[in-house]
């Protein structure tokens, strides 16, 4: 019922810029244009990610009709395929109950809920990075275990190592996948985790279990043709997509997205609410070997954890989903947790529920004096009802868990994951009435639908859902951005500088110009005709007078 819940709530609210406007945008080109190598943004050559996701979300659209519901649903999927994944993990290393635990720790984690419902390229690529960690922790022996040639799942009578062998050979494929999701960090991470762990434990044992021989060609056939593909029709696409994309962007700040040191931190204690407590814990504890000999899967996902951190850590490019690949492994980590320690976390936690809950609700009763310090209280006021709910929500969850003093852990977490992840999933469909402040949709709403083959201008700004919206690019003015790539092998398909600009706004019958209220004021002034027919929280929209 929950994953209904969380596949219902996709179409629900309009799609936020830039992320899910870029990333809906590109395979509703794919679809339209038929180019299904070289990815278009806005008509020009897009070769910053690879295609998969593209791919998917295009299908996606052929099935269901291109709206937001279908443009979320291929993210939305994996995100309950890794909740699957992290079942599994957690019953392989400690039963039933420890599984229905970790299911409940990641589905109500909120940076992990949250993006589940959006469209980004990290929940795919988390997906596939979870997928190779559980085809490599199943290749492994269990604990106790006499062979290592054979894995847990082995059938009845199948030959020594068969099942190790299709374990590996899924975290070869996935971690291939998640090269096609998001470039090479998908194959960095597993490759860099097992370095360590063998180095921490000097146990090289699973280095005989990887099926090299089968493995790496595996990897090979699914990473390699498709930018084999995309080199041979543009000639400087590797030295742009592996040089300027992967190691200019971790090892400089040439994409502006410069944080200090310790912003990963925060979003892992921020991202990891309500289990943040329980995080901390695990990660200042898991260092400990918990096997003296053989392969050690906890400490494997603890150094999963802190390596994910580090590394971006390290990066001059930080963006706070770029750290929730480590969610699954942590979500495992805790649910691993001693039955008496589980217990406490639990009621930490919904101590925690409970006065959130009871914060919200108060704040909900006095929203408009919340706001009143917000430029943008305007557009905020409506969410006082979905806070009210959500607040109601929130208290009674963790009210009851103290209540019962969760005599029962699996089932207290369970009971908190599920009303936290229901707020989640609730403040996403609340997030509709807020709609001006994230998203275009209004802009491309005011524009005649008899008048939508006019020119469209964007001065000085990208709002990347419109196009979405309008089903058709429009033309930058004096922006270049993320389309400088395709851009600079098309340069005649934007326009350099405002004086061409106004040459063709009043050359033009009809035309329509997006920008920001500053722009407006100086072009109107100017003496260009023009009329605001719409506007977001930072844009507006004009036309020809």
């Amino acid at each position: 019922m929950l994953g209904g819940l969380w596949l219902a709530s996709l179409g629900e609210r309009p799609l936020f810029n830039p992320d899910e406007g870029r990333y809906a945008e590109i395979p509703r080109e794919m679809l339209a244009g038929g180019d299904w190598v070289i990815p278009h943004l806005n008509g020009v050559a897009y070769a910053e990610k690879p295609p998969l996701q593209y791919w998917a979300t295009a299908l996606s659209y052929r099935l269901f009709g291109v709206n937001e519901f279908a443009a979320r649903l291929y993210c939305a999927l994996c995100a309950l395929g890794t909740i699957v994944l992290v079942w599994l993990m957690a019953h392989r290393e400690g039963g039933e109950q420890a599984a229905w635990r970790a299911a409940a720790v990641l589905s109500s984690m909120l940076i992990f809920a949250v993006l589940g419902q959006l469209l980004t390229l990290d929940m795919s690529l988390t997906f596939y990075l979870t997928l190779s960690l559980t085809g490599f922790l199943f290749a492994q022996p269990e604990a106790g275990s006499t062979s290592s040639g054979v894995a847990s799942g082995a059938a009845p009578g199948a030959a020594p190592g068969a099942a190790s062998r299709r374990w590996m050979l899924l975290a070869w494929a996935a971690a291939a996948l998640g090269v096609m999701s998001k470039g090479i960090v998908a194959a960095v991470i597993p490759a860099a985790v097992l370095v360590i762990h063998s180095l921490w434990t000097r146990d090289f044992s699973p280095w005989r279990r990887l099926h090299w021989a089968i493995g790496l060609p595996l990897f090979l056939a699914i990473a390699v043709p498709w930018h084999w593909l995309a080199a041979r029709r543009d000639g400087d696409f590797l030295q742009f997509y592996f040089v300027h994309e992967h190691l200019a962007r971790y090892l400089t700040p040439i994409a502006q997205r410069v944080e200090p040191w310790w912003f990963f931190l925060a979003v892992f204690v921020g991202g990891s609410a309500p289990w943040t407590l329980s995080a901390l814990r695990v990660v200042a504890g898991g260092w400990r070997r918990q096997r003296a000999a053989g392969f050690d899967a906890r400490l494997f996902l603890w150094i999963w954890v802190v390596f994910v951190v580090g590394f971006f850590s390290m990066s001059d490019s930080k963006l706070m989903p770029y750290i929730l690949p480590i969610m699954p492994a942590l979500a495992v980590a805790v649910a691993l947790s001693p039955p008496e320690l589980f217990k406490r976390d639990c009621l930490i936690t919904a101590i925690f529920t409970l006065i959130v809950g009871l914060s919200l609700g108060w704040a909900s009763l006095h929203w408009p004096q919340v706001l009143s310090s917000s430029n943008r209280a305007a557009y905020f006021l409506p969410l006082a009802r979905p806070a009210a709910k959500i607040a109601a929500l929130l208290s009674v969850s963790g009210a009851f868990v103290l209540v019962q003093g969760a005599r029962d852990p699996t089932r207290a977490g369970v009971f908190l994951g599920v009303g936290w992840c229901l707020a989640w999933v609730w403040l996403g469909v609340a997030a509709a009435a807020v709609a001006p402040v994230y998203s275009g949709v209004a802009l491309a709403d005011a524009i005649p639908a008899g008048e939508r083959q006019a020119p469209i201008y964007c001065i000085a700004t990208y709002d990347q859902t419109l196009e979405f919206y309008l089903q058709r690019t429009v033309t930058p003015v004096r922006f270049r951005g993320e389309l400088e790539y395709g851009l600079s092998k098309h340069p005649g398909a934007a326009i350099a500088d405002l004086e061409e600009f106004k040459r063709r706004w009043l050359a033009d019958p009809q035309g329509f110009a997006v920008m920001e209220p500053s722009m407006f004021e100086k072009l109107q002034s100017g003496g260009l005709p023009m009329r605001v027919i719409g506007h977001t929280a930072d844009r507006l929209l004009a036309a020809r007078q």
